[in-house]
Order: C-alpha cells, then structure tokens, then sequence
C-alpha cells in the first residue's frame, strides 16, 4: 500500500511540473509571436512604440479571454433558469456549474 502511496504521489508530481512548465511554454511562445508581429508591423525593438504595440496586443488577448468567460457564464446562468431539474441534488449540480463557469 505505501509503494502504491509513493508511486501515485511522484506521478502526481510529475503531472504538475508539466503543467506548468507547458503555460511557461505557451506564454513564451505567445511572447515571441507578438515580437513577430510587432515587427512585421515596422517597429522597432527597445522602443516606445515597440513596447505600446506588445502591450496593445496582450490587452486585447486578455479582453477576448474575458469577453468569453463573460459569455460563458452568462449561458451557465440562462441554461440553469430554463432547467426542468429539480431536488435537492439538481440544484447542487447547477450551482457547481454555475460557481466553475463564472468563478
């Protein structure tokens, strides 16, 4: 039982160290597609203007992510209001799947 224990615990950790290190990852390869694009836009790196267009692009990323969250939560809530679902434990599913959409 303690071997299963350990076993578990290292592929548990292995699970989340790759986790992370994929957001890493992604937010790395993100980065490099805004220098890209800033560039192919005729800025110029260390500059102003530079620097305005990555955090142009990064607001607008972060607009469309809270856009639809937004939308998300929104057809959570409409979907819960039309439900025939009733009892005890339909009203405890709709909750959770309110609180995971519009956390």
């Amino acid at each position: 039982m303690k071997k299963f224990l350990i076993l578990f615990l290292i592929i548990l950790n292995g699970c989340a160290n790759s986790n992370t290190e994929s957001k890493i990852n992604i937010k790395e390869k993100q980065r490099n597609e805004d220098i890209l694009t800033c560039k192919h836009y005729g800025f110029q790196m260390n500059t102003a203007e530079f620097s305005n267009c990555l955090m142009n692009l990064d607001h607008k990323r972060n607009e469309i992510i809270m856009t639809r969250k937004i939308l998300k939560c929104q057809n959570v809530r409409r979907d819960n209001a039309n439900s025939v679902v009733t009892g005890f434990w339909g009203g405890v599913l709709m909750g959770l799947r309110e609180n995971l959409a519009c956390d």
